[in-house]
C-alpha cells in the first residue's frame, strides 16, 4: 500500500470513529450549540432593571419627598414600600421584596439649607454585584442632583451671578466611559471567557475519550493502523472541527447576542489555530494518561471551576497565589482565555499577547513531545513482541 493511500484510508478511519461515535458527536456538535445557545439566555437583557427599593423617611419634609420622587425617576430603581421603620425595612430587605435601602434622617431638609452636613444612608443587597451597583448608583444620582439643585437655589437667594453658579457649584464634571464593556452588562463581561472554556472542555471529552477508547481497540488488536498516522489525523481532524465552531463562537453568536469583538480576523483564526491544536494534545494526553473514557468527564468536571477562578476575568490573575497561579497555566484554557479575551474584547494584535503564544507553544512542546516519546515506545514494544 502506497503511503498515499495509507495516509487517506487513515483520515478517513479518523472521520469515521468521530461521525460514529454517539457519545462524541453528542458531545461536540450537541454540546457546542446547546450551550451557545443555553448559557447566555438567563442573562439577554444584559443589565438588571430597576431595583425594588425601600425608603425610611424620619424627615418627612417637602425636600425629603422630591429626593423620594428623583430615586424613583432615576432607571435603576423603583420605590416599592415606604416603611415606618428602619426594621420593618430590614425585613422587607431579608425576605427579598426589597433589593435596597434608602434612610432620610431627621431635619435633612432644615441641614441641606443651613448648609450642615448631613448624611443619607444607602444599603443594597450585595449577594449580587450587578444589582448592589444598579442601586446604589440610582440613589447616589438622586442625591447628588438634588443637592445640586438646593445649591444652585441657595446661591440664586444670596443674589449671586446665574452665568456663574454651575461652575462655583460644580466645578469638575465627570463623564464615565465604560471601556471593553459598553453596556456594563454581565454578557460583555462572562460570556466571551465561558465561550473559549466550553470550547476547551468539550473538546478535552471528545478527543480525549476517543484516543482512549482507540487505545482499547489497539489491545484486542482491532485496530492496525500506526499511531505515526492516527494522532496526526486525530489531532488534524478534531482543529478543523472545532476552528468551524470557533468561527461560529465569536462570529455569529456574538453578533446575536450583541457582544463586542474587535479582532482582526486573521490574526484572530492564527491564535485559535495555535489554542485548537493545544488543546487537542492535551486531550490526546489525557486519552493516554487515564484508563476510562468516563474519567475525561470527571476531569473535566473537576477542573471547570477551577480554571474559571484562575483565567484571569473573574478574579485577577495578580491575586492569585503564585503558585496556583503556575500550575493553572498547564491547562491550554488560561492562556486562551486571556488571549482571545485581549484579541476580541480589547482589540489587541497578535504581538501584544506573545505572553500566551508563548505558553500554548510550550504547552504543545510538552504534551506533543511526551506523545512522540509514548508512540515510540509503544512501537518497539509491539517490535518486540512480534
Amino acid at each position: 500500500m502506497s503511503d498515499k493511500t495509507s495516509f487517506w484510508l487513515t483520515w478517513l478511519s479518523e472521520l469515521e470513529k468521530i461521525f460514529k461515535d454517539k457519545e462524541v458527536l453528542l458531545v461536540v456538535f450537541g454540546g457546542l450549540i446547546f450551550y451557545a445557545l443555553l448559557y447566555p439566555l438567563p442573562y439577554k437583557e444584559s443589565v438588571p432593571g430597576q431595583q425594588a427599593i425601600a425608603v425610611v423617611d424620619y424627615d418627612r419634609t417637602h425636600l425629603a419627598r422630591q429626593l423620594i420622587r428623583m430615586a424613583d425617576a432615576t432607571p435603576q430603581v423603583r420605590v416599592a414600600a415606604r416603611p415606618t421603620s428602619f426594621a420593618e425595612a430590614e425585613t422587607l430587605l431579608a425576605s427579598g421584596e426589597v433589593h435596597g435601602l434608602l434612610v432620610i434622617p431627621q431635619f435633612f431638609e432644615r441641614d441641606v439649607y443651613l448648609g450642615q452636613p448631613t448624611h443619607l444612608s444607602f444599603a443594597g443587597d450585595a449577594s449580587y454585584f450587578l444589582i448592589y451597583g444598579n442601586v446604589v448608583e440610582g440613589l447616589l444620582t438622586a442625591a447628588v442632583t438634588l443637592t445640586v439643585q438646593t445649591q444652585v437655589i441657595s446661591s440664586l437667594m444670596k443674589g449671586e451671578n446665574p452665568a456663574l453658579i454651575p461652575g462655583q457649584v460644580m466645578p469638575m464634571q465627570m463623564k464615565t466611559i465604560p471601556v471593553f464593556n459598553p453596556t456594563s452588562g454581565y454578557i460583555s463581561y462572562v460570556v466571551p471567557a465561558v465561550f473559549v472554556l466550553i470550547l476547551h472542555q468539550t473538546l478535552l471529552i471528545a478527543a480525549g475519550s476517543l484516543t482512549i477508547k482507540d487505545r482499547a481497540r489497539r489491545k484486542l488488536g482491532l485496530q492496525y493502523s500506526s499511531l505515526v498516522l492516527t494522532l496526526p489525523m486525530r489531532l488534524i481532524n478534531f482543529v478543523i472541527i472545532y476552528l468551524l465552531f470557533a468561527m461560529i463562537y465569536f462570529g455569529f453568536f456574538f453578533q446575536l447576542y450583541g457582544i463586542p469583538h474587535a479582532a482582526n480576523p486573521i490574526e484572530l483564526l492564527a491564535f485559535s489555530m495555535l489554542f485548537l491544536f493545544t488543546t487537542t494534545l492535551f486531550a490526546i494526553w489525557l486519552g493516554y494518561l487515564l484508563p476510562r473514557p468516563e474519567l475525561v468527564i470527571v476531569v473535566v468536571l473537576v477542573t471547570s471551576l477551577p480554571i474559571v477562578f484562575t483565567g484571569g476575568f473573574v478574579w485577577p490573575v495578580e491575586s492569585l497565589p503564585t503558585w496556583i497561579d503556575i500550575i493553572s497555566y498547564a491547562f491550554p484554557a488560561k492562556a486562551g482565555i486571556q488571549g482571545f479575551l485581549s484579541m476580541n474584547q480589547m482589540a489587541a494584535p497578535l504581538s501584544s499577547i506573545w505572553r500566551e503564544i508563548s505558553l500554548l507553544i510550550g504547552l504543545c512542546f510538552f504534551y506533543g513531545g511526551w506523545l512522540v516519546f509514548r508512540v515510540l515506545a509503544d512501537q518497539r514494544s509491539f517490535s518486540k513482541t512480534t
